[in-house]
C-alpha cells in the first residue's frame, strides 16, 4: 500500500521543527510532503502536494487554518484528514473544526505522544478507506468483466420463466443489454453431429468448435439486427433477436447457417420461434423454436425450420400394421434374419409415409415400443453378456436423443438383426447338440432296425424337422448316415477277424449278399477283399 503523506502548517517555526524532528515519521510509514508558515502558502501547498494528512494551526497570518480548509472544500478539492491545533481552548474553534470535518483537535501545548496518536489514527482511517476503495474498484471491475456472463445467465432465465416488464427494465439497464424491450424472436441452434456418442470428439476440438460457431453467429447477427447468442447445452445455442420492423428472421437464420458452414466447416440446424411482443413472452418463442428444431428429425442436418410451418400441420398419429409386428416377432423367434430385416424396413416405410411429419417424440415412442417387443423375444434366449448389450440399447432408445429418423431406425434395425442372428446361432448350436445326441444313440444301436421316427423321438423333434436339420448339420440323410456308420463298424469287425456272416447279423442285416453289396458300394471292395488287403497273407479266406 502507498505511503501516507503529511503537510505541517504553523506560523511558529519551532512547532514545525518539533513535530518534524522529534518524531521518526518514516518508522510510522509517514512521509512529510512539505511545510508552510501561513494559511495562504499552506493552501497552495495542499493543492500542490495533495497530502493525506494536514496538521495545521488555526490562528495564522494572511489566512486562518479554518478559512484555508473551508476554501479547499468550496473548491471541491479532495479533502485530507485535518488535525487542527491551537493555543486557544476556545470552544468556538472546536465547533467550527468539527463542522468542517476535522479528524482531531489538539490544544497547545501538546506532547509528541499526542501528535503521534492523532496522526496514526488518521493514518489507520486513510488505509481503511483505501482498502474499501480498492475493494469497490475490484468489485466494479469484476462486475464489468462478468457482464457478458451475467447477460447470458439472465437470458437463460428469460427463456424459462416469465418476467415483469417493470423489473426487466431495471435489469436491462444494469446489464447493458443493447436491445429494445419490445418485439423478440427466439431461435434454437444445434451444431449437428458435435456430440455423436458413437464417434466422440476430443474435448479441445469440441470447445474450439463451439467457440467458433458462437463468434460467427454473433458477427452475422450484428450485421442484420440487435440480439444475443448464448450457450444452452453442449452443442446447442439460443439466439434472442430484437429485429426492426421489416427484417426477415429466416434470412438471418440462413445467413448464420451459411457462414458457419463456410468458415467453421460445420452444419448447424436452426429452429425459429414465433414473433412475440414483450420480454415476458421470450420463453414462449423459445419453446416454439425448440419444437421447430425437433423436426430436424425428419429433415436431416443443416436445416432451418420455422414454427409457423409446423403450427399449420394437422395432428398426425403414426402407426403400423399389427400383423407386421406379429410376423416380425415370429421371424425373431425362429432366427429368420432375412424376414426380420424385410419386416423392419416395411414398418419404417409405413410410419414415414405421411404428407406432413408427425411429432418426433411420438415417432420415437412408437419405435421404442417396437424395440421393447423385440427385446422381450430376444432376451428369452440371450446369455448374460448379450442381455447387458440389449439393456444398453433399449435404454438409449428410451432416452430418445435422436437427431434424425435415420439414426432411430438404424438402432431399431440393429437391435432386431443382431437379435435374430443370436437366436439363429443359438438354435443352430441347440440343434447341433441334438443331432449329435441322435448320432450317439445310433452308434449304440447299429444292430437294430433304426428309423427316423425313433431317433427323432429320442431328441424330441418332429421327424420332418429332424430329417431336415440332420442333413443340414451332417451333410447326408439320416439313413445314409446309419449305413455309413454300419459300414465303418463292419471294417472294424473284419479286421478283428469276425466272419462276414456274423458281421451281417451283428449289424442288423438278414441277407449276407445284400450286406456284401452295400459294403462294396461303400468301400469299393468286397468284405473278403477288404480283409485281404489289410491282413497278413496267411489269413484264412472266405467266399463271398
Amino acid at each position: 500500500m502507498n505511503r501516507i503523506t503529511m503537510c505541517i502548517i504553523d506560523d511558529v517555526k519551532t512547532v514545525i521543527d518539533g513535530i518534524m524532528k522529534k518524531i521518526p515519521w518514516s518508522e510510522h510509514g509517514i512521509e512529510i510532503a512539505g511545510t508552510a508558515m501561513n494559511g495562504k502558502d499552506g493552501l497552495q501547498l495542499i493543492k500542490d502536494k495533495q497530502p493525506d494528512i494536514v496538521m495545521t494551526d488555526i490562528r495564522m497570518p494572511m489566512q486562518s487554518g479554518i478559512d484555508m480548509i473551508r476554501e479547499l472544500k468550496e473548491e471541491g478539492e479532495q479533502g485530507p484528514q485535518v488535525i487542527f491545533f491551537s493555543g486557544y481552548s476556545d470552544f468556538t474553534y472546536a465547533q467550527e473544526s468539527v463542522r468542517l470535518g476535522a479528524f482531531d483537535y489538539l490544544v497547545k501545548p501538546f506532547t509528541s505522544e499526542q501528535v503521534v496518536d492523532a496522526v496514526l489514527r488518521a493514518k489507520a482511517k486513510i488505509e481503511a478507506q483505501r482498502l474499501e476503495q480498492m475493494d469497490r474498484l475490484a468489485l466494479e471491475r469484476k462486475v464489468r468483466e462478468s457482464l457478458p456472463y451475467l447477460r447470458q445467465e439472465y437470458f437463460r432465465l428469460l427463456i424459462r420463466h416469465d418476467e415483469l416488464p417493470e423489473r426487466a427494465s431495471e435489469k436491462w439497464d444494469f446489464l447493458g443489454i443493447d436491445m429494445g424491450t419490445r418485439g423478440f424472436v427466439a431461435m434454437a441452434v444445434q451444431i449437428d453431429g458435435l456430440m455423436n456418442e458413437r464417434l466422440p470428439l476430443p474435448v479441445r476440438e469440441v470447445e474450439l468448435t463451439r467457440f467458433a460457431v458462437q463468434n460467427i453467429m454473433e458477427e452475422t447477427i450484428k450485421k442484420h439486427a440487435r440480439g444475443i447468442v448464448f450457450r444452452e447445452h453442449l452443442g446447442q445455442f439460443v439466439v434472442v433477436l430484437n429485429p426492426e420492423s421489416g427484417i426477415d428472421v429466416l434470412t438471418i437464420a440462413e445467413a448464420c447457417r451459411h457462414h458457419v458452414n463456410v468458415y467453421a466447416k460445420r452444419d448447424i440446424s436452426i429452429g425459429v420461434g414465433g414473433s412475440v411482443e414483450g420480454i415476458g413472452e421470450i420463453a414462449l418463442s423459445y419453446e416454439q423454436a425448440k419444437t421447430a428444431l425437433s423436426y430436424q428429425f425428419y429433415s436431416g442436418s443443416g436445416c432451418i425450420i420455422s414454427y409457423r410451418d409446423i403450427e399449420r400441420q394437422d395432428h398426425i398419429t403414426p402407426h403400423y400394421s399389427a400383423d407386421k409386428e406379429t410376423e416380425l416377432l415370429y421371424c425373431l423367434r425362429s432366427g429368420n434374419r432375412e424376414g426380420t430385416e424385410r419386416l423392419l424396413a416395411s414398418i419404417a416405410e409405413e410410419c414415414l409415409r405421411y404428407p406432413a411429419p408427425p411429432d418426433p417424440d411420438v415417432m420415437t415412442h412408437l419405435f421404442y415400443g417396437l424395440a421393447f417387443s423385440m427385446y422381450r423375444v430376444i432376451a428369452e434366449k440371450a446369455d448374460e453378456k448379450q442381455r447387458i448389450w440389449l439393456d444398453e440399447r433399449l435404454s438409449a432408445l428410451k432416452k430418445g436423443r435422436y437427431l434424425s429418423t435415420e439414426e432411430l431406425i438404424r438402432d431399431v434395425r440393429e437391435l432386431g438383426l443382431t437379435g435374430s442372428e443370436w437366436v439363429q446361432k443359438r438354435q443352430k448350436n441347440d440343434v447341433g447338440q441334438l443331432i449329435h445326441q441322435a448320432m450317439n444313440y445310433v452308434s449304440g444301436r447299429l444292430g437294430s432296425d433304426l428309423t427316423v421316427q425313433e431317433c427323432a423321438n429320442v431328441v424330441h423333434l418332429s421327424p420332418s424337422y429332424f430329417s431336415n436339420m440332420f442333413k443340414k448339420e451332417i451333410g447326408m440323410t439320416f439313413m445314409q448316415y446309419v449305413t455309413a456308420a454300419r459300414m465303418d463298424r463292419a471294417k472294424e469287425l473284419l479286421l478283428e477277424g469276425m466272419q462276414v456272416q456274423d458281421i451281417t447279423f451283428e449289424l442288423g442285416y438278414r441277407d449276407r449278399p445284400y450286406f456284401s453289396e452295400l459294403f462294396k458300394k461303400h468301400t469299393g471292395l468286397t468284405p473278403t477283399e477288404f480283409r485281404s488287403k489289410y491282413e497278413r497273407t496267411d489269413s484264412k479266406g472266405e467266399s463271398e
